[in-house]
């Protein structure tokens, strides 16, 4: 019997596309090649968002990526106890000679730059990637623009499938458009939620210099200030990211001995900002430096990214800590990311200011 004509005389579609879209894309990938009727549907664009809706509610298809002298995947889920267990990725549009930094991940898509400033789009769970620019020099132009810094992020509108790589010149002096620049950029990569992108700055035209998060609509292509909680004038907040569906902001306590975890329970809502943990830097053997959450295990426990070369478990209400088996003696480039394993093709808009 051919490929072509395998029967399902007992299953109807509609079962089957439920089926497979509760797979792992490593299965789906194999599947593809059992039949013409298979490939066909999992290469159909409504199926690819079918299975991406449901890999974002199950954890198991949830990984993290570290950046390495090349890419590592690591799966959390089958034993939050022990994240060892890798895959070493092969990216041939990666030059190991270069520092790699992740600027984002969005519907199971990573954006990548290298220290050339080459920009890749990629999908860890297909291998397939996409470069935006034929060379690093496309993004600089000018010897002069060459000076200039950027910042970037990954995100979509209104739209999930509309996805976009946006960059600005970090300080608002650079920007040639006036709307856009009105701040000066602390973040260099944004953090997506809700159709925005997320930056700390500060204005750049007053003197005000408290901290202020840049939110940018993806779909409107406009900027507004999202106020951060209460804060002591030299304990700013420096770090954002998203925890628990939340966004969140990350700062010192009084004494240097803790970091406060602040959440926006209610998106957009200054008066929701919630203090929701604090951390202790001095758990260890020595003072953690850098400290970071990556995302939750369960509802009380937090993954955390230690001093760019480990992990570790926090549970969030016996307030101690676990130690992770980490990822060996590779030297980190930057903060991982988690990403949701998908089939969405990294083909994106690029929208430079």
């Amino acid at each position: 019997m051919s490929e072509h004509n395998i029967p399902n005389p007992d299953l109807p579609n509609e079962i089957i596309n439920d089926i497979l879209s509760r797979l792992p894309v490593k299965s789906l990938l194999q599947f593809r090649r059992v039949s013409k009727h298979f490939r066909d549907l999992i290469s159909d664009t409504c199926f690819i968002k079918s299975h991406l809706k449901k890999a974002e509610s199950l954890s198991t298809h949830h990984r993290i990526l570290v950046p390495t002298s090349t890419l590592l995947s690591l799966n959390y889920n089958l034993s939050p106890n022990d994240i060892n267990a890798s895959i070493e990725l092969n990216c041939p549009f990666l030059n190991s000679r270069n520092a790699i930094k992740i600027l984002g991940s969005c519907n199971g898509l990573v954006c990548i730059i290298d220290g050339s400033k080459d920009l890749t789009i990629y999908n860890p769970s297909t291998r397939r990637y996409f470069k935006p620019f034929r060379s690093p020099q496309v993004l600089s132009g000018s010897n002069e623009s060459n000076q200039i810094e950027y910042v970037y992020g990954f995100g979509y509108g209104s739209n999930p499938s509309d996805l976009r790589l946006i960059r600005f010149p970090r300080f608002g002096r650079d920007s040639g458009h006036i709307r856009f620049g009105i701040y000066d950029f602390i973040d260099t990569a944004g953090t997506f939620l809700n159709g925005s992108l997320h930056w700390l700055a500060r204005h750049s035209n007053i003197e005000d210099q408290n901290r202020v998060i840049a939110s940018f609509d993806v779909s409107k292509q406009t900027f507004s200030d999202v106020y951060l909680p209460p804060q002591e004038p030299n304990l700013p907040y420096y770090m954002l990211g998203v925890l628990k569906g939340c966004l969140y902001a990350l700062g010192d306590g009084v004494f240097h001995t803790e970091v406060e975890v602040w959440l926006m329970k209610e998106y957009g809502v200054v008066n929701s900002w919630s203090k929701f943990v604090k951390i202790p830097v001095d758990m260890w053997t020595g003072s953690i430096s850098y400290m970071r959450p990556l995302t939750s295990v369960n509802d009380d426990e937090i993954v955390v990214e230690i001093d760019l070369q480990s992990f570790a478990i926090y549970d969030t209400t016996k307030k101690t800590f676990r130690r992770v088996k980490g990822v060996g003696n590779l030297k980190w480039f930057g903060d991982a990311t988690v990403y949701v394993e998908s089939l969405v093709s990294p083909q994106v808009s690029c929208m430079l200011y």
